[in-house]
């Protein structure tokens, strides 16, 4: 083993393993007196990179050591202020588990250093192309591993503006890939600042159009996935795939492997040198990813099962009741399920919102307006409640246009300034405690009360919001209504990504697989089907339902999808074995269903005035 010189200027920079001073040029060998370099990683235009190895840690640690080019005259303050820029980035950036964290920063004699954690194992310039066969799983492994490293940097407001296959590793499985060299990135604090020209960076192929023009976006990083993926569909330079004479990617004809409609889609938008016509975010990409089932629906495996077109007629009872609650002169419209799985909270047709133990049914607490017209509580039907992440406090909203938040700590209730109108249906993004909430009006509501934002206003329903969902990454909002139309948003920018015309009846209830976030969607005529990119003007029909479904619940697991109908009729499909169904009977109709998070219980909620607690095995 040898220890390198870091002096760029020294002739000859091997030295023995336990030297301290360099033979050739005299300077101290080990930086800041702890970090022993040992071989060169790479060289670009901001530094040289080591490995290296933190003497001073015990064990002694391996470690990647950055040291950044050398400036001169009038340059030098300049390149201290990107030093230190670039040291306050990765300082934060490397909180993230897919980026390098930041050990330590130097600026001293010997120069200026940034001392990272070591990620073993290649970059993808290295791995090659994959082998054939292997090319779109390693394109998708790609886009669902890095896609969500884009939108957490793009979040802090920074654009890395050289994503190409020999920034990002491939460590051993099962970690995910990781993505290197933040040398050229460039913090946004302001959004103005992406309307003025900087400095032109980036590698040649890889670089947006924008980019080469020295006007980097958000979006640029995303033509640079895009353009990565294609290298490795087609193991050719990006030079090699775009026409001049056509302006345009050709790089179908270079793909063996067997590319789907959809994948290639995704790829087309991603690279499109229009920057109005491309992905404005990460996020948008997750979305359109997600809903297509790329990932796992296409590709039978046992967290992903297939779905049937139609399941088998009804086996033995695998759900059983286990006890029931009885409301006399009430009907429970809307139900959540608390994030530990021990309460349900019920939105009543009194105006009423209530709380019960969910393994013995006993009652915990009635919300209720108890000072005639004053005081906190609805005036007319509550129709939808929903928890808040941390489980302690609710969120309800009915007809009388009102959103109540009530503290399951000491039970007090405050009226939010959100107002809807008569409000079906709520929702709770867990990752920013987004409250999105649909109204009759047609209008959905996101207000993100985690970060004291200002509410956004969605307005393209021509009728009643009634049912919401959200795709497992929380990057994908789902929204049906009576105007038979099934709407996708990307969050949290709350743009409109596709609309889906295809239903032929009001959308009544929603759906999204906890796995790989299949939609699924039901209909006044009682239909139950599932959506996918490939085929948006006609969904897979995978339930009818002799009348109109009211309300769907997909199991955590992703194992069960329950569907309730007004007849009264509760069903279950093991989405696993399709052919186990399982049909169980409310006297009036199916009002709301709910599983709680270990998948082994159901609520059902229901016109008849009872709530129905069934367990599986």
């Amino acid at each position: 083993m040898i220890t390198l010189c870091v002096n760029p200027a020294c002739p000859q920079p091997q030295n023995e393993e336990s030297a301290r001073v360099c033979t050739a040029c005299g300077q101290p060998l080990w930086v800041a007196e702890r970090y022993r370099c040992l071989q060169v990683l790479g060289q670009g235009g901001f530094g040289r990179t080591y490995l290296a190895m933190a003497e001073s840690h015990d064990p002694p640690l391996h470690c990647v050591l950055k040291q950044m080019a050398l400036a001169s005259g009038n340059s030098r303050p300049h390149a201290a202020q990107r030093f230190h820029r670039e040291a306050d980035r990765l300082r934060t950036l490397g909180q993230h588990p897919q980026i390098p964290a930041l050990l330590d920063a130097i600026d001293s004699d010997q120069g200026q250093f940034l001392v990272q954690d070591y990620v073993p194992g290649p970059n993808l310039d290295q791995l090659g192309p994959p082998a054939a066969g292997e090319r779109v799983a390693w394109v998708e492994r790609v886009l669902y591993e890095l896609l969500p490293v884009l939108a957490y940097i793009h979040r802090h407001g920074v654009i890395h503006r050289d994503i190409k296959p020999a920034n990002i590793l491939a460590p051993p499985a099962p970690q995910p890939l990781v993505l290197v060299d933040f040398g050229a990135a460039k913090a946004i604090a302001d959004p103005k600042q992406l309307q003025q020209t900087a400095t032109v960076i980036g590698s040649a192929g890889y670089a947006a159009p924008e980019q080469a023009l020295g006007k980097a976006v958000f979006a640029s990083d995303i033509f640079s996935l895009g353009v990565t993926c294609l290298h490795l569909l087609t193991g050719l330079h990006p030079f090699d795939l775009y026409a001049v004479s056509d302006d345009a990617w050709l790089w179908r004809p270079y793909v063996s492997d067997p590319v789907n409609a959809a994948l290639g889609r995704v790829l087309d938008r991603m690279v499109n040198r229009r920057l109005s016509e491309r992905y404005s975010s990460a996020q948008a990409v997750l979305a359109d990813l997600r809903w297509s089932g790329l990932a796992l629906a296409e590709r039978p495996t046992e967290r992903s099962p297939q779905i049937a077109v139609r399941p088998a007629e009804a086996t033995s009872s695998l759900w059983e009741q286990r006890f029931a609650l009885s409301l006399p002169g009430l009907v429970a419209n809307g139900l959540a399920v608390s994030p530990n799985g021990r309460a349900i909270a019920a939105a009543c047709s009194d105006g009423s919102v209530r709380l019960w133990d969910c393994t013995n049914g006993e009652s915990l607490h009635t919300f209720s307006k108890t000072l005639a017209l004053f005081g906190i509580g609805h005036r007319g039907s509550a129709n939808a409640v929903v928890f808040i992440p941390g489980g302690n406090a609710i969120v309800s909203g009915g007809d009388d246009n009102q959103l109540i938040w009530w503290n399951l700590v000491d039970y007090s209730g405050q009226k939010l300034p959100l107002v809807g109108w008569q409000i079906a249906s709520l929702l709770m993004v867990a990752a920013d405690e987004t409250l999105v909430v649909g109204s009759g009006d047609g209008r959905i509501h996101l207000w993100p009360m985690g970060q004291g934002g200002a509410a956004k206003t969605l307005i393209h329903h021509q009728d009643r919001v009634t049912a919401l969902a959200l795709e497992p990454t929380g990057h994908l909002l789902v929204s049906g209504g009576r105007d038979r139309t099934i709407r996708l948003w990307s969050l949290p920018s709350g743009r409109l990504s596709r609309t889906l015309t295809a239903p032929k009846a009001p959308i009544t209830a929603l759906a999204c697989h906890a796995q790989d976030g299949r939609i699924v969607s039901g209909d006044q005529g009682g239909h139950v089907q599932v959506w996918s990119a490939d085929h948006p003007d006609e969904g897979l029909m995978i339930y009818q339902a002799t009348s109109s479904v009211t309300a769907l619940a997909m199991s955590p697991n992703g194992g069960w999808l329950a569907i309730g109908a007004d007849n009264g009729q509760l069903t279950l499909i093991n989405l696993q074995k399709p052919s186990q169904l399982t049909q169980l009977r409310h006297a009036w109709s199916v009002r709301a269903l709910a599983f709680t998070p270990d998948s082994r219980m159901v609520v059902s909620t229901s016109a008849d005035g009872t709530i129905r607690f069934w367990c599986y095995g």
